[in-house]
């Protein structure tokens, strides 16, 4: 892989560029503005939604850049602090209740404690469904150690679908005790596919940067189809940004 020839550069953003939940440091907002203008394109692909990755990203960089929430089923253009959508795919209200109830059925069948609110932990994010086991909004040491290697969200999985289509739905283990249901098709690689052909980018220009790229990982579809780096955490991202750019 030739560094020196990507110019498009798209990252997970929990536990890649941020702690989970959390804003980039001071550190990773200078290194990604610098990059900015040197003339790479950033772009920040999640399973979170719009409200917190403009408080998590944008709040903190000054350069332009873009916004791929819920998985890339939304794109937003980041400029001087204003976020023009560019496009978004919603779940019809047929989507959200059977991603919800079956939600709602797994929190009762494995006794899963939210520490903040029902709503917290169960998420409608307009184009996507996600349930954050202990609330999105739990203390991120709690969350860290909560299912650190996905052992139970991978059996949460195989209950989730055997209640939801898998011809109708993505299901994936994202952040660090999240799930969340897309449409069918509607992942990582299709969020990047999306962008780039919107925005008429060849896609080995992309290197994609993120730390679940290991089969059943969120970010594993992007690897089928870009150059990728995996990382370990944001510290280790911003090494990686150091030495290669």
């Amino acid at each position: 892989m030739d560094v020196s020839q990507k110019k498009i550069i798209i990252a997970d953003v929990d536990e890649t560029i941020c702690e989970t939940c959390q804003q980039i440091t001071p550190e990773m907002a200078k290194q990604i503005s610098s990059m900015i203008t040197k003339g790479y394109t950033w772009a920040f692909i999640s399973g979170t939604e719009p409200h917190y990755l403009k408080e998590m990203i944008s709040a903190k960089l000054t350069e332009p850049h873009f916004l791929l929430p819920t998985t890339g089923t939304i794109c937003l253009d980041a400029k001087n602090n204003l976020f023009k959508e560019e496009y978004s795919y919603y779940l019809t209200p047929r989507e959200k209740k059977e991603a919800i109830d079956a939600f709602e059925e797994l929190v009762t069948k494995y006794h899963i404690k939210t520490l903040t609110t029902k709503e917290d932990q169960i998420q409608n994010r307009g184009t996507q469904i996600t349930l954050s086991a202990i609330g999105r909004n739990a203390p991120t040491n709690f969350k860290k150690i909560y299912d650190p290697d996905a052992t139970k969200r991978k059996e949460w999985i195989k209950f989730l679908k055997t209640i939801l289509d898998e011809n109708k739905y993505e299901i994936t283990y994202a952040g660090t005790t999240s799930i969340d249901v897309t449409r069918k098709g509607l992942d990582k690689a299709w969020g990047i596919k999306k962008f780039a052909q919107h925005y008429n980018i060849p896609l080995n220009q992309i290197l994609f940067f993120g730390d679940k790229t290991h089969p059943g990982g969120n970010d594993y579809p992007a690897t089928k189809i870009v150059d990728f780096i995996t990382v370990k955490n944001p510290e280790d991202t911003l090494n990686k940004l150091k030495e290669y750019f």
